[in-house]
């Protein structure tokens, strides 16, 4: 019998979603057309050629065999006719208008939406806090009392809410004792420390690793039979609300006082309405590799990514740290390179490069790596589960349109950074792409599939009424861009017939690149690489 695997289930969300937008897309044109007076010849979904279509109401009604998105044919649109009715007896601003309602229902759609969010789940933080993940010893830090897990609160006064802030705050007191307030178990404790003027090479002033994250709670979602977290007691549904006895509000803490747990710990869940203390002990992890790039030195050395990194001559490699010093001290040189696959220990020979010290050691060697999480090393996959507040009803509007904005804002910066070359061509997907990161994020978010689908429409909406608005040919923002011509012009129009060679040539253009991406899409798939890193 034939089976569909849950993500490739879940990316078929994509569908619905897409015909969502396209359908509100096309009909913001159609409701604008009517209004001023135009007669709409097709509503399509789809580009031809066609697969059906049938007529009602004097409007060819069509899906079509291209599911890239949509169209309404109004009269006169691509031409010279000047029949009642066409497009081409309308005034500019007429024309105008019927080109921007499209884009305007998908930001209507996407405002509306985000009211419903804010509205049933809350809000999220407004701002992240920023943990110490690490610290070294004999470090200002560890003199000072810090331990992992603790929140940075204030630095002299200032308050923190940023690693650059950190940053800025520290150096302005290198050499000199500061007082900083931290927060540790929901109490706040002011503790002073001396920034270092000349830290260690790969340490901080004070000699810390720090984190951003927002309130947040940690699920765990699976724990697999006979591992370290399943000998503990652990299981699916619980939520970690402490570690050691100190209470965690945020998912980073739980993950920094994991990594930093050199001895069994005490890890408290929350089982329905009762909460049980486990003691786990987290194994020791290498470096996981993630990526290896041809004909690198990691490529000649025989690795391969999923391969674990242990040991790097005699410097065993249980962190990010750990990795870059011991590929310092092999600079211009061959290093053995102890790793696990499957389970099993192999060596290899590294012929490390000798790269300059503004050089990534990983790009010298050819590899991407990430840390193994301590919830995989012990047999347990968690979840961050975001911790909204809920908002008044005299604030849902307000917020609802505020996280609009955000989302509008990070946008125009990802588009700005697809224009710089920023943006990995891998990253940018279609129909296809978007069916895997939706997948991938219904797999993986700490919330409910709805809120997910809610936040993807929304994301969609906004970018499809953005796209479109762009001035290219064949879109909505080139005919726009020749409306605007006309309009600087005194009302002087360029030939219709002109306009229409134009978007038939980028339509044809478009379309190209569509296939592109999606070839890019498939072969992402066929691969098995993930969409989100």
């Amino acid at each position: 019998m034939f089976h569909i695997s849950e993500g490739f289930a879940l990316g078929l969300w994509i569908i619905p979603i897409l015909a969502f937008l396209i359908l509100i897309h096309e009909a913001g044109h159609f409701f604008a057309a009517r209004s001023v007076g135009v007669k709409v010849e097709e509503f399509g979904i789809g580009i031809p050629p066609r697969i059906k279509g049938w007529m009602h109401n004097g409007v060819l009604w069509s899906i079509n065999w291209i599911p890239f998105g949509g169209f309404v044919r109004v009269l006169g649109e691509d031409g010279a006719n000047m029949e009642p009715g066409s497009m081409n007896t309308k005034g500019p601003y007429q024309r105008a208008f019927f080109l921007v309602a499209g884009s305007g229902m998908n930001f209507l759609a996407a405002i509306v939406l985000s009211i419903v969010l804010i509205g049933i789940q809350g809000v999220p933080p407004a701002t992240d806090s920023v943990y110490i993940n690490r610290v070294e010893p004999s470090s200002p830090a560890e003199a000072a009392g810090w331990h992992a897990g603790d929140r940075i609160v204030s630095i002299d006064g200032h308050t923190v809410t940023s690693s650059t802030g950190l940053g800025g705050y520290i150096s302005d007191f290198a050499g000199h004792s500061v007082p900083v307030t931290i927060e540790r178990d929901g109490k706040e404790v002011t503790t002073h420390v001396t920034p270092r003027q000349n830290p260690p090479k790969d340490q901080g002033a004070t000699g810390i690793i720090i984190t951003e994250g927002r309130a947040s709670t940690v699920r765990i979602t699976d724990v697999r039979p006979g591992s370290i977290a399943a000998q503990a007691g652990w299981q699916g549904g619980d939520t970690i609300v402490a570690v050691n006895g100190v209470t965690v509000h945020s998912g980073v803490q739980v993950q920094a006082a994991l990594d930093d747990a050199q001895q069994p710990v005490t890890v408290t869940l929350m089982r329905g309405d009762k909460t049980i203390d486990t003691q786990v002990s987290v194994p020791v992890r290498g470096i996981k590799i993630t990526g290896v790039a041809k004909g690198s030195p990691a490529a000649d050395a025989s690795l391969y990514p999923t391969d674990e990194i242990t040991r790097i001559g005699d410097t065993p490699v249980t962190n990010d740290l750990t990795l870059y010093r011991a590929l310092d001290a092999a600079k211009g040189k061959t290093a053995e390179v102890t790793y696990l696959r499957n389970d099993t220990s192999y060596t290899t020979r590294l012929a490390v490069p000798d790269y300059q010290e503004t050089t990534d050691a990983l790009n010298a060697i050819g590899i991407n790596a990430a840390l193994i999480s301590p919830y995989t090393a012990m047999g347990a996959d968690g979840k961050l589960v975001p911790t909204y507040t809920k908002v008044s009803a005299l604030e849902i509007v307000p917020q609802g349109v505020a996280q609009f904005w955000d989302i509008t804002g990070a946008t125009f910066a990802g588009i700005k950074q697809i224009i710089t070359g920023g943006v990995s061509p891998s990253q940018i997907a279609g129909p296809v792409g978007m069916g895997q990161m939706t997948s991938e994020l219904l797999q993986e978010a700490g919330v409910p599939q709805w809120v997910v689908l809610f936040q993807i429409t929304v994301i969609i909406s906004l970018n499809l009424g953005i796209l479109n608005l762009l001035p290219l040919p064949a879109l909505d923002g080139g005919r726009l861009l020749f409306v605007l011509i006309e309009i600087l012009r005194g009302g002087k129009r360029i030939a219709p017939e002109k306009e229409g060679l134009v978007h038939l040539t980028g339509l044809v253009l478009l379309l190209g690149l569509m296939f592109l991406v999606m070839f890019g899409d498939v072969s992402r798939l066929l691969n098995g690489q993930s969409f989100i890193p």
